[in-house]
């Protein structure tokens, strides 16, 4: 692969409405970018369509017509004739499609008109270059899911009645099965990486990991299986190599009606999040949820697996039964970080709590702060995250820097004047959480990062919502990108003619070790935060809060910001009348209760207390012991971390012990006095007393008796209280 970055394919974006399918290549999105005037669009299909596919590298799509069948389109052939010929015989029918993990097969799956139709059954794998039909089976239930490839394509695994079948995917031969009664779903890893300086096994000795999930029948609890091909199938199940062990972990599952397992890049662990479909307690409309982690290796026993509950923060709240809610969960989808791979996890009742944990030990090491979110989508690098709140919440997106541990400042353009009274190009930086968080116009249905983790795409889609149809596109600091540069219309798909909205795919990269001895896993490269524009001059000092407060005050219209005040009677109003003001829009003394307000006081006040904070000593098994800022060196950085806080406590501690003792002399001095001058002679007498009992300390030192601070301290005042007594006259 090329370094050079004209050579690389550039970002596409994929819509279907209710008239067409077209592509359109995303400009420039950089801050300094000059370009103004957008791309056109490439029209792909015309007419209307049942649904998409689009291959995992990004080369084709493939387009259901009710009328033709599944049609091809190729994407980067500029002069590909568009064909209405059906490129899969016979599939007018077809109901919904996939791709294998890297394209190679397609499968469809279509109703049977009695029995299994043409007899071959109505599961079907297709050759994607030629079309040709590799494999039918017959699958009664809607779903695609009963058949899946290995990250690799090498076998194919169905599952059927109390068994899962395993073939050679180039060939369909049979190579053994899996036993597993009662179960209703499985699931395999669909992308493999691997960790810096390492590579693929060699050709032969590659193993597979699965998961089987059993739900509860008479009275049993559910249960999840983690297998392993070929080795630890369960020892009922066999291949035609060798015979099967047990399986490598396996969880009994309470309050697990349905599951789904989210794989890590590695390919060699995995989250199980279970679900129910009513809560038993009444406070969730979606059920109870709990999460595990599977392991494919036990850190306190290699030669097993391990299937544990994550363990959640402490601060994440608990509904009435003292679980916490399990929001969303995701990896971070980079195989070649350092170390194990982390995962990201929203929990607890709204506003939930997002955080990253260790990817061995399930620990919490990072806490992103409460917020009303629910999704965390990370950038396909791993570097950037967003944390939003899309479907039935408001909208809300924070954009963090995994790598720096913190919300990614924004630099917003504003006018200013230089010394001459002439107006030049500046900006501002907004750093505070309140200024970051953003939401968005419309209602969010789909989102998406692009593949080189540049941009982030939210779109409002039909049939979810049948209003304010349109795609947005934000840059990965959460600056929304005018319109104007986009190259396609959102007007022509409102209110509801948009059905979705994607980017395409980037191509596929083999696991191949590159000259500098890193595996190569990205097609873009790696890229972290812009530096700030060398064009524009960067507002400090007290420029920047009044640019800041301008930006903050909310606006009735494009030109100046309204002060919005309480709600005052039309009556009660000086010079009467006046425009009606909202409850949820003001912002004088009175704070209101509704939605709106609540939002601004949870992300303005102690909701977002939490964000950003580092989790450390935190006590848990391997890899957890001390626990620090997220994308660096656990280990370093809180040892660092809790010395400058021993060194910064030590020195608060003397400063406070140096002024107490301070004080204390101050007020013997002054109670001295005072007493000289109401007894001169009693004050004479207990002077002589002290004076004595130094007198036999000073005994003891010639003695060579250790003396004690009290001492000390009575032998370093004689000085002084020989002269107290002196200037007595007595």
């Amino acid at each position: 692969m090329s370094s050079n970055e004209t050579t690389r394919r550039p970002i596409q974006i994929l819509l279907r409405s209710k008239d067409a399918i077209e592509l359109y290549t995303l400009p420039d999105t950089s801050s300094s970018s000059t370009t103004t005037s957008p791309t056109q669009g490439r029209v792909l299909y015309r007419g209307k369509s049942s649904f998409h596919v689009t291959s995992p590298a990004g080369d084709r799509v493939y387009v259901h017509d009710a009328a033709a069948g599944l049609l091809v389109r190729r994407l980067h052939v500029a002069d590909d004739p568009p064909s209405e010929s059906a490129f899969l015989p016979d599939s007018r029918s077809v109901l919904m499609a996939k791709c294998s993990p890297r394209g190679s097969y397609l499968l469809t799956w279509e109703r049977t008109a009695g029995g299994d139709g043409d007899g071959r059954g109505n599961l079907k794998v297709w050759d994607a270059s030629s079309g040709c039909l590799r494999k039918a089976v017959s699958c009664k239930k809607a779903t695609l899911d009963t058949m899946q490839w290995t990250h690799d394509e090498e076998l194919a695994f169905h599952l059927v009645t109390n068994e899962i079948h395993l073939y050679d995917a180039k060939d369909w031969r049979r190579l053994g099965k899996v036993r597993c009664s009662n179960a209703s779903s499985f699931s395999l890893p669909s992308v493999r990486g691997y960790a810096k300086n390492a590579g693929p096994p060699p050709v032969g000795t590659a193993t597979y990991l699965f998961t089987v999930f059993y739900p509860e029948t008479k009275g049993k609890p559910a249960r999840v299986d983690l297998l392993r091909y070929p080795d630890r199938m369960g020892r009922e199940s066999s291949s035609v190599d060798s015979s099967s062990g047990p399986p490598l972990a396996s969880k009994s599952l309470f309050r697990a009606e349905q599951a789904t397992v989210h794989w890590s890049p590695r390919a060699d662990s995995a989250l199980l999040l279970t679900q129910t479909a009513v809560d038993s307690t009444g406070e969730s409309y979606y059920g109870s949820t709990n999460l595990f982690l599977l392991l494919e290796t036990d850190p306190k026993n290699p030669s097993q697996g391990a299937a544990r509950p994550v363990p959640l923060p402490p601060e994440a709240s608990k509904d009435s039964d003292g679980l916490v809610p399990i929001v969303a969960a995701s990896w971070i989808p980079n195989p070649t970080v350092s170390g194990p791979v982390p995962f990201g996890v929203i929990a607890g009742k709204m506003p939930a709590l997002a955080s990253l944990h260790h990817g061995i030990s399930g620990e919490p090491t990072f806490l992103m702060g409460r917020a009303h979110r629910n999704v965390m989508d990370v950038g396909p690098h791993g570097r950037f995250i967003v944390c939003g709140g899309y479907g039935n919440l408001a909208g809300g997106m924070d954009f963090w820097d995994r790598n720096k541990g913190k919300m990614i400042p924004r630099r917003v353009r504003v006018s200013s004047q230089n010394g001459r009274g002439e107006e030049e190009g500046a900006y501002v930086t907004l750093k505070e959480p309140r200024d970051l968080t953003i939401t968005s116009s419309s209602p969010v249905v789909g989102h998406q990062w692009s593949p080189d983790g540049r941009t982030y795409l939210v779109s409002t889609t039909s049939p979810r919502m049948n209003v304010e149809n349109g795609v947005h596109v934000y840059r990965y600091d959460g600056t929304l990108i005018d319109e104007s540069k986009l190259p396609w219309d959102n007007d022509k798909y409102r209110p509801d003619k948009l059905l979705s909205a994607e980017y395409v795919p980037a191509p596929l990269v083999d696991d191949t070790i590159n000259a500098e001895g890193e595996t190569e896993f990205y097609y873009y490269p790696d890229r972290p935060q812009s530096p700030p524009p060398r064009s524009l001059l960067e507002l400090k000092g007290d420029d920047a809060t009044k640019a800041l407060e301008n930006i903050r005050q909310p606006r009735s219209n494009g030109k100046s910001p309204a002060v919005v005040a309480a709600y005052i009677p039309p009556a009660a109003r000086a010079g009467g009348g006046g425009a009606y003001v909202p409850p949820g829009a003001r912002r004088g003394t009175h704070r209101g209760t509704g939605l709106a307000e609540r939002l601004r006081q949870e992300r303005e006040g102690s909701a977002a207390a939490l964000a950003g904070k580092k989790v450390v000593q935190r006590t848990g098994p391997v890899g957890a012991a001390s626990v620090g800022p997220v994308g660096s060196d656990p280990d370093a950085k809180s040892k660092n971390a809790l010395r400058r806080e021993k060194q910064r406590l030590a020195k608060e501690k003397a400063e406070k012990e140096a002024a107490e003792a301070e004080r204390r002399k101050k007020e013997e001095e002054e109670a001295r006095a005072e007493a000289n001058k109401l007894d001169p002679e009693k004050r004479a007498k207990k002077l002589k007393k002290t004076l004595k009992q130094i007198d036999e300390i000073k005994a003891k030192a010639d003695q060579g008796i250790q003396l004690n601070e009290d001492q000390k301290m009575k032998l370093a005042s004689e000085e002084e209280l020989r002269k107290e007594l002196a200037s007595l006259g007595l």
